[in-house]
């Protein structure tokens, strides 16, 4: 299982610094731009016009540089889990499941990694808690 999850850290990592760098500093062809009149083409202009992207593709370079650290996974996975929903969320309701492969490959890679590290995310499954003081 140390090597599985090793090798889901090392490619779940890679692939959201690279992914999140290229959102920050455009290095790859996104392809035609969806049409200004489509669900698709909205969400676009008001997510790049307004910089939330830029702050998406932020989170992406510090999820994934915490993920390939290793000690900082569990806090690595709790800032690319919510991005993962919201790409497979975008995928599933705006796309009608189109593209949906590279979410999706991350997802089942953040799980195989959430069941590897489950005892750093014990205490937030746990009904019995308390503050402290």
């Amino acid at each position: 299982m140390k090597a599985i999850a090793l090798l889901c850290r090392i490619v779940l990592g890679l692939a959201f610094l690279f992914f999140g760098a290229n959102i920050l500093h455009p290095f790859l062809s996104t392809g035609p731009e969806p049409a200004a009149d489509t669900l698709v083409g909205k969400y676009f202009a008001s997510m790049i016009g307004s910089g939330w992207m830029k702050a998406v593709g932020a989170g992406q370079v510090l999820g994934g540089l915490l993920v390939l650290a290793g000690g900082t996974l569990p806090l690595g996975l709790c800032l690319l889990c919510p991005i993962t929903v919201n790409i497979l969320l975008f995928h599933l309701l705006l796309t009608g499941g189109h593209g949906i492969a590279p979410g999706a490959l991350c997802a089942l890679l953040e799980l195989v990694l959430l069941y590897a590290y489950r005892g750093s995310f014990s205490g937030i499954l746990s009904t019995n808690q308390s503050p402290t003081l």
